[in-house]
Order: C-alpha cells, then structure tokens, then sequence
C-alpha cells in the first residue's frame, strides 16, 4: 500500500471537499494549500481553500490565493477535509471546530511533533515541505501539475528551505523545484515577489525590533522582540515580522535565535530557529508548540520578562548539554 493510497481513495469517492493549513500561514502553508486546492480542481472536485488568517500580502500573488476565504460555513457539507502542514489541530482556527460535517478529516504534514489528528495522517518528516508532500499526492492520484499548481509547490519549497539554506535542502527538494521550473515557473520572479518586494513600513518596524536585540551571557541565544505598539507605530501587520527571527540566529557564535512576537496583551508568539545542532522542537514542545528541530515555535500567555526568562532558560539549558562553551 502506499502512503496516500486512503487519501486517493477519499478524494476519488467524493465530491466536495475543504482544504485548510494552520493560522498565521507561512509560504509552505499557503503554497501547499492553494497546490492541492488547485489539484483537485483539476479532477473537477468542489473545493474550497480556507486559511483562518488572510493569505500574507507578500503571497497574494500565487495563484488561487484570491479564491482562500478567511470564513465558513458551519453547514456546509463536505465528503472531506484535507489538512496541510499543521502540526496540531488546534492550530487551525476556533472557526475550524465550529464546522458540522467535515467528512473524513485528513492530515497531510512534514512535522515530527505532529499529533496525528486526523481520522487518516500522512506524515512524512522527511519531506522538505508540505509542498513537496502535495506534490507526492497529485503525482500518485495521479494529477497533470499545471504551471500554477508548480508555481505554487515551488513557492512552499522554497520558502520552507529557507531558499535551499536549510538541512532540509535534500537532493528530492532540489528535483521537484527543478521539475518545477521545468514546467514554467520563474525561479527570479517568485524570489523577487517573496524576498525583494518589502513594503517600507516593514523595514521601519524591523528597525525597532534590531533595537531590542539581546545575546546571552555565553553568546549561544540571541532573541528580539515585537511589541503590539512596534507594529502600531510602524503601521505593520504581524505577517510583516516573519523572518526576523533569523536575524538573530545570524550572529556568530549563536546556537538558537527567538523571537518573542506580542500576538495580544499578556499572549506571546515564540518563535525557535536553530543552527542546527539544537532541537528546537523538543524545547518548543515542553512549551505546548511543536515544529522542526531547526525551526519550531509556540504560544505562552503571561507576562514577557518572565516568558522570556523561561525560555532563555530552557533553551541555554539544552544547549549546555551539548555544545560545549
């Protein structure tokens, strides 16, 4: 049997169908979705792409992004509901919960700490990207990827090996986005729209954050903070400060970066990056997230001097245990 032969059987028998990733999507979330939303268009399904938050501006031009609504009906019926790239089922929305007929509820993710919610789970934490995974799926039902659904398998790749920088960068990775480009997509325009086309207000609010810059007493963590009064001030979304946790893990020396986003009074998005000796994932973990061993997060309420004195902590911690100083 392979390992989507009861996806295939799913997607086959039915007729409509929900497809959805996490809050706060990142590319691979959104290209992974708008891909398999797009293939099973292609098999001339009724499909509906949902993202609890809005498509970041930066990838509103993948295409079907403009067809992903940010609200469902809690009535509709669907044959079922294929999740991508979200580790934990809670982290797809309060509205997500509220929908009554979901069919079967499938999950389709790369992400080791994932809790395998769904009625059938498809992880593979060897993949680079849940692109990558999707694009396993339409090869094997099978499905003609056309120049968009490439475009938009592409675009999760890319995003999520940190444009081929990442461990995850593996020999497969460089294939598909190879057999991509094969099909039409233009490797400078989709690195131009994501890395080369940031709006001003975002440079101004990374200008405040590179202000809270902090480096342990042993220069192994480097962390930065984003305040809801950073992003008022500088006229930013919170979509605006993703990637600025690398910034501190950049810093010579450096194991681990953090970066502590404000995501409302007394609640903190935390986001890990590793060099890649650490497991972030298993710190992230012991704080209720989850993720990759180079790149994890997840959310603590509480108030921020000591959020962060916990995390520091935990994370010099894990690291005293296996890099020496």
């Amino acid at each position: 049997m392979t390992k989507f032969k009861q996806v295939i059987d799913e997607i086959k028998k039915g007729k409509t169908f929900l497809v959805s990733s996490h809050v706060n999507p990142e590319g691979d979330a959104v290209g992974s979705t708008l891909a398999l939303a797009l293939g099973l268009k292609e098999l001339k399904k009724d499909v509906t792409a949902y993202l609890y938050d809005p498509v970041p501006k930066v990838f509103e031009f993948l295409p079907f992004a403009d067809k992903v609504v940010n609200r469902i009906s809690e009535e509709k019926i669907y044959d079922a509901v294929l999740v991508v790239d979200c580790g934990q089922k809670d982290r797809l929305g309060e509205d997500f919960i509220k929908i009554k007929n979901k069919g079967k509820l499938i999950n389709i993710d790369h992400h080791t700490t994932n809790d395998c919610f769904g009625d059938i789970n498809v992880i593979d934490a060897d993949a680079c990207a849940a692109g990558e995974m999707v694009y396993d799926l339409l090869k094997e039902i099978p499905v003609g990827i056309t120049r968009d659904i490439a475009t938009d398998i592409y675009a999760s790749i890319l995003t999520d090996t940190g444009s081929f920088r990442y461990s995850s960068s593996t020999p497969k990775a460089f294939r598909v986005a190879g057999e991509m480009v094969g099909l039409g997509v233009e490797p400078w325009d989709i690195s131009q729209r994501i890395y080369e086309s940031n709006p001003l207000n975002k440079l101004k609010l990374l200008a405040s954050v590179l202000n809270t810059l902090e480096v342990t007493s042993d220069g192994k963590v480097a962390s930065l903070i984003v305040t809801l009064d950073m992003l008022n001030k500088a006229n930013a979304t919170k979509e605006l400060a993703d990637g600025f946790v690398n910034y501190a893990r950049t810093i010579e020396g450096v194991e681990v970066g953090v970066l502590f986003r404000e995501a409302k009074p007394g609640e903190y998005k935390i986001s890990f990056r590793s060099k890649g000796r650490i497991d972030v994932a298993e710190i992230s973990q012991g704080f209720g997230g989850g993720g990759h061993m180079n790149a994890a997060g997840c959310n603590i309420k509480g108030n921020i001097k000591e959020i962060k004195e916990k995390i520091l902590s935990e994370t010099e911690k894990r690291i005293h245990a296996i890099v020496s100083i």
